[in-house]
């Protein structure tokens, strides 16, 4: 099998992984009515998904680069991770 160089990002792909995460604050959870709660006593949750702890190496700096944008860094490390798997599979590449 023969290594292939990987693929460059468009300017759309490059802008998605550039814009920040942020979660809109302002954004409120309502509770629901007494009568939308009937009926949800048997309901079972589905299970959460857990991230998989795992050791990865990483260029000194590309960690400094996510360091530097402040806390959070390693979920950001895994958006971008997640966008470039979300690409692939759109595009039928793996």
């Amino acid at each position: 099998m023969v290594d292939e160089a990987p693929k460059r990002l468009s300017i759309a792909e490059k802008r998605a992984l550039a814009s920040p995460l942020v979660l809109n604050p302002s954004s409120r959870v309502e509770e629901p009515a007494a009568e939308e709660m009937e009926g949800w006593t048997d309901t079972v949750q589905p299970e959460q998904s857990r991230k998989k702890l795992i050791s990865l190496r990483v260029d000194p700096e590309v960690l400094e680069f996510f360091k530097a944008q402040g806390p959070g860094y390693q979920t950001r490390m895994n958006a971008v991770l997640t966008a470039y798997m979300q690409v692939k599979k759109e595009y039928g590449q793996s």
